[in-house]
């Protein structure tokens, strides 16, 4: 009596058997929307302020449309990548990347180009950036559990 169950006789079959998320993506996941979710919170707060807007508004002509990016649309793109990663969907990593990398590059030539001081705010910008160049690591290390299949409209 053969063993239906083993390897070989799936194979023989064509049936390919579904690929389970692991353990270490479900958390990153889990914790890059909760990490999306603050920002999202705060600057919908921050349009009932009035004092907050104006304060972004008078800076220069493209404060604004940083502000909006970096408060609405980065988090927006971060946790849309992460659920196409949580359905096991590779194209979410770099949706994921496209609202990571930006600030990260940002950021960088904002304390290092414009400051040029070795202070204690440089010291956790480039804190903040370890974390995000960590969850971007931590994402990449779980691409070979993820489907290659094309980007296709089935969401």
């Amino acid at each position: 009596m053969e063993n239906w169950q083993t390897e070989e006789s799936v194979d023989s079959l064509g049936v390919q058997l579904k690929s389970k998320r692991s353990i270490l993506l479900t958390v990153v996941c889990i914790l890059t929307w909760i990490g999306c979710g603050f920002p999202l919170v705060l600057a919908a707060l921050s349009l009932f302020n009035s004092d907050l807007s104006k304060a972004f508004v008078d800076v220069s002509r493209y404060s604004g449309v940083w502000y909006f990016l970096e408060w609405f649309g980065f988090p927006i793109l971060c946790a849309l990548g992460a659920v196409f990663m949580f359905q096991l969907k590779r194209w979410g990593f770099w949706i994921y990347c496209l609202g990571q990398i930006p600030p990260v590059v940002f950021s960088i030539y904002t304390t290092i180009g414009l400051t040029k001081s070795l202070g204690s705010g440089v010291f956790f910008g480039l804190l903040w950036n370890c974390f995000s160049i960590a969850f971007v690591i931590l994402y990449a290390t779980e691409m070979n559990k993820l489907s290659r299949k094309p980007i296709s409209t089935d969401f």
